[in-house]
């Protein structure tokens, strides 16, 4: 009850903070010169008027160019200190006008003194971020901390860096230097952060900015740091992960490795899936992925996964076009054998520059479209919009799904994804990588916002059988379009899930034996374990707001009969959350992860 009303209470500080940002510093940001000038321009003008009536008040006669040089000179107070009665016009510029040069000195004596200035605002921070790191993905991920009113910490060894103006716009404290210095991490307030992320553009400087950070975490009181380093290279970081895994959750540190790529390539697999639970062997799926770089290598390793998971006899067919297809197949079949048991590889080594008669692959000899599903996944976003629309022009009558990887939700993408229907592009659909992968969200949830969303993909599936629509449940939507309510609840139960294993001495890890994935629980073990998440759920439920009564479950007055100790349920409620706990191992590997006994 007291972690949950501090939680509320920060909650309320970064909402006042949010407020703060994007309202009112984002106006004076905007208008701040122009106020002030108007401002001084009042000043003067009121100054003048001032001295001009209360040169006629003491029978003074002064010239035009002596009335301006002393409404000026009130900015050093050199001229308003004179006897006598004054007109209001001049009380008020004599206090006006330096006000508004103290101002213009303040924000120029803190420009001269940025830096001491930002270690002096820092010492005041506490639950912030600390960013290491300001290139595309840094500026995105800080940009939607700010967003939530966390305070962002920037580190970034680059003083010449032109998104360092950007950051600063948006009232983050930016630091220059090397980010692995334990000096400069301390100045930055590490010890007192909540989050840090490295996402420098090198693997080995982002692992020693952890390091470093690990070796400050002595100085820490409550409340643990959470360090997110990213990984380039995707396998890298899937190895790392193992180990992170079981090796870093504990004590006052903790640690969590992710690549965008890898990430990306999930979540584009399970909003536009190539193929569903009910396809048949006899009538395997088939891809075509156009650019395999980095996210495109992932995206093949992820559904070959998904497809092995179906237990179907035949294999998944897949067509690459890539100016160096063979070679990068042949470094995946090498990296991982198995993805020869689930995939039929075809190779066309075409340019990007895609025309119609060269896409004859797509079709059969009778003229039908052989494809599921089109992933183009090119580096360069208006390349991968070209090829699109020529790709469109002659699938469209199809309805064959065209998936555009794009760098951002932004510019093209965001033209695509508002107006597709209306320019007659309905089968386009583009995938901002960088929003879909370092929102708030996925980058603090971690693993357990990838295996929320499994969670809820599973949920989709079993009740989309049970032949219901969106219309009788509105939680059968895709992830994206669920209500954060929704969202929110999965996500507990994903970081309960391993609460629950250490519960029968087992564990989590990734998935590496696509095939042996099952896990055999004891009776026991599956009576303990649908006991403690209906339990959890009866705490969650309640935190909620509802309550026990007899009768249909009420979501408006949210009242559910099943709130009630484990020992009172009926054997068929008991019997649905046991065969949810059966079916953990599954949903664990959909979303790359296993159980193993410790």
């Amino acid at each position: 009850m007291i972690h949950s009303k501090l939680n509320k209470r920060e909650s309320l500080r970064n909402r006042i903070r949010t407020f703060k940002r994007k309202r009112l510093y984002t106006l004076w940001g905007e208008s701040r010169w122009l106020i002030i000038g108007c401002f001084w321009v009042t000043a003067i003008i009121l100054g003048y008027i001032g001295f001009y009536r209360y040169s006629i008040a003491i029978g003074e006669r002064s010239t035009t160019l002596d009335l301006l040089y002393r409404a000026i000179q009130l900015t050093v107070f050199e001229s308003g200190d004179v006897e006598g009665a004054l007109p209001w016009q001049l009380e008020v510029a004599r206090f006006l006008m330096p006000a508004v040069a103290g101002y213009a000195a303040i924000q120029a004596i803190l420009a001269i003194y940025r830096d001491q200035w930002q270690i002096f605002r820092i010492r005041y921070h506490k639950n912030h971020l600390v960013l290491c790191g300001l290139g595309e993905r840094g500026l995105k991920i800080a940009q939607e901390f700010l967003e939530r009113g966390i305070r962002v910490v920037v580190i970034d060894a680059d003083e010449e860096n032109p998104l360092l103006r950007k950051i600063r716009e948006q009232e983050a404290a930016v630091l220059i230097g090397d980010a692995t210095d334990q000096d400069l991490l301390r100045k930055a307030g590490v010890h007192k952060a909540k989050y840090l992320i490295a996402v420098c553009a090198d693997d080995g400087v982002n692992a020693e900015i952890a390091l470093s950070a690990r070796s400050l975490s002595h100085l820490r009181k409550n409340e643990a740091l959470t360090v997110f380093v990213h990984i380039l290279d995707p396998e890298l970081c899937n190895q790392l992960s193992s180990w992170g895994l079981s090796a870093s959750k504990t004590g006052l540190f903790r640690l969590e490795f992710f690549n965008i790529m890898e990430r990306g390539a999930r979540i584009m697999l399970s909003e536009h899936p190539p193929f569903f639970e009910e396809v048949e062997a006899e009538n395997p799926p088939h891809i075509v992925l156009i650019g395999m770089g980095k996210i495109g290598n992932s995206l093949i390793m992820q559904a070959a996964k998904y497809w092995s998971m179906t237990k179907k006899d035949s294999r998944m067919q897949v067509t690459i076009v890539d100016g160096m297809a063979e070679a990068k197949i042949k470094l995946l079949q090498n990296f991982c054998p198995q993805i020869n048991n689930y995939c039929n590889f075809n190779i066309h080594p075409l340019d990007f520059h895609l025309n119609p008669e060269q896409v004859d692959f797509l079709f059969t000899d009778e003229g039908s479209c052989r494809v599921n599903v089109i992933y183009i996944c090119l580096d360069d976003d208006a390349l991968a919009l070209v090829s699109a629309l020529k790709l469109y022009k002659t699938t469209h009558q199809y309805q064959l799904p065209l998936i555009v990887k794009m760098s951002r939700d932004a510019g093209l993408a965001t033209l695509l994804a508002e107006d597709r229907i209306a320019m007659g592009f309905e089968n386009i659909y583009s995938f901002g990588l960088l929003d879909r992968t370092c929102s708030f969200d996925a980058v603090t949830g971690g693993i357990y916002e990838v295996i929320a969303q499994a969670i809820h993909n599973e949920y989709v599936i079993e009740h989309q059988e049970k032949g219901e629509t969106v219309e009788i449940n509105p939680s059968i939507v895709e992830w994206c379009d669920l209500s954060e309510e929704f969202k929110e609840s999965n996500r507990l139960q994903a970081s309960h899930v391993e609460d629950k294993l250490a519960s029968i001495n087992c564990g989590l890890q990734l998935l590496t034996d696509w095939e042996n994935y099952g896990f055999e629980f004891e009776p026991e073990e599956v009576e303990k374990l649908a006991q403690m998440e209906h339990e959890r759920w009866c705490e969650e439920k309640t935190d909620r707001g509802w309550s026990y009564k007899a009768g249909p479950k009420n979501s408006k007055k949210k009242t559910n009969p099943a709130l009630i100790p484990w020992t009172e349920l009926d054997e068929g409620t008991k019997a649905f959350n046991r065969n949810n706990i059966l079916k953990l191992p599954l949903i664990l590997a959909k979303a790359g992860f296993q159980i193993y006994r410790k």
